[in-house]
């Protein structure tokens, strides 16, 4: 296991690749440029690095440390440069990606990434619309993709008492469903690669935001292909930022006057939005200004530039004026296949969203544009 990229550069992998873990320590990680995604995780063959539950960050394991090496790993003395081959922040790493997913550079103007269609997308399942975020569709999607076996397992997320999330394999109707609706506090979706492997998947689906979506593509591009070929559906999120644990303990349970425990809903719409029921149609029990959310903020986040998940098959947002229905930006043909298939078959409903919303368009538009400042100058 992990032998193929190891002795040498795998075909298709950059030529000359030499970075490491001590490069992805002092490139990423120590400048606080990391997102938490895990990539580096699922690449690593020997299982000495892990993500910390706290700052969401990598750490070798001291074990793996060469003595007085700093952050080196015994494993890169070997050769082994899986971890920095997988990281979506390092190096150029949107370029990398790019041409990966699409066979060439994104224009400067293309700041959603490749779009070859924006809709309004609506599960017409009704337990899925229920139990989904603003129309269901990322969980009629998996759901759809598992029943006509284009993917064996989607890597999600569940949620404990108090909205707590964790990373977790769906292979069934019902386990989407657990898994369905947003989580506003970090969950590394990719860190159930692992579980899903054991568990016999060769065709994996994973719904993630910007960060994790690109882990498969930018991994491709750098010749990482044992973590890579696996992955045969991604589901991007729109994404701005996520939040620190604190947010419950210091924001939303003092304003809502209950522990995290009754907590049953989440959501954003231009302010955070918090409801003591999962029941839908109701109105939130707590509205929140996003800018009071601003010191919860995870530290990766705050320099992330990818609002559109640019490198997933498709991205997905609660945008717009319909709050039945999924902004989707379409990628990738096999995204595009996939929509049409369900459209056919009865199980979604499309409006083409330059047509109906196109307030909606132009407002991801400028969010992506902001959030593009946000990666540091040189980096």
């Amino acid at each position: 296991m992990g032998g193929e990229d190891r002795a040498a550069p795998a075909p298709g992998a950059a030529p000359g690749w030499h970075a490491a873990w001590s490069d992805l320590a002092g490139t990423v990680v120590e400048p606080g440029r990391c997102s938490g995604c895990g990539g580096c995780v699922i690449a690593c063959p020997w299982g000495v690095l892990s993500l910390d539950g706290e700052s969401w960050t990598p750490r070798l394991a001291e074990a793996a440390r060469v003595p007085e090496g700093l952050e080196r790993c015994v494993h890169q003395e070997r050769g082994c440069t899986l971890c920095a081959r997988a990281c979506p922040r390092f190096g150029d790493w949107e370029a990398d990606g790019d041409v990966a997913a699409l066979g060439r550079r994104r224009a400067d103007d293309e700041v959603l990434g490749a779009c070859r269609a924006m809709w309004l997308v609506s599960a017409t399942d009704p337990e899925i619309a229920a139990a989904g975020q603003d129309g269901g569709l990322a969980t009629a999607l998996l759901a759809y993709a598992l029943e006509h076996g284009v993917i064996d397992a989607a890597l999600v997320s569940y949620t404990g008492a108090g909205m707590r999330p964790r990373p977790g394999v769906a292979r069934s109707r019902a386990e989407l469903l657990a898994a369905a609706g947003s989580r506003y506090t970090y969950s590394p979706n990719p860190l159930a690669y692992a579980e899903a492997v054991d568990l016999g998947a060769a065709r994996i689906g994973l719904v993630g935001v910007g960060c994790q979506a690109s882990v498969p593509v930018v991994a491709a591009a750098r010749g990482a292909h044992r973590v890579a070929r696996r992955f045969a559906l991604v589901i991007g999120l729109l994404c701005s930022r996520t939040f620190t644990d604190g947010l419950f303990a210091g924001l939303i349970e003092p304003a809502l006057g209950i522990p995290r425990e009754q907590i049953g809903r989440m959501n954003i719409k231009g302010k955070l939005q918090v409801w003591a029921t999962r029941t839908r149609g109701s109105a939130p029990d707590l509205e929140v200004p996003l800018r009071d959310c601003d010191p919860f903020d995870r530290p990766g986040c705050r320099c992330c530039p990818d609002f559109a998940a640019g490198h997933a098959d498709l991205a997905l947002g609660g945008i717009g004026r319909y709050p039945d229905r999924t902004f989707t930006i379409v990628r990738s043909e096999r995204a595009e296949r996939l929509l049409a298939a369900m459209e056919s078959d009865g199980r979604i409903t499309m409006l083409p969203a330059r047509e109906d919303d196109p307030a909606a368009v132009a407002l991801i538009g400028r969010m992506a544009s902001r959030q593009r400042g946000r990666w540091p100058d040189g980096a």
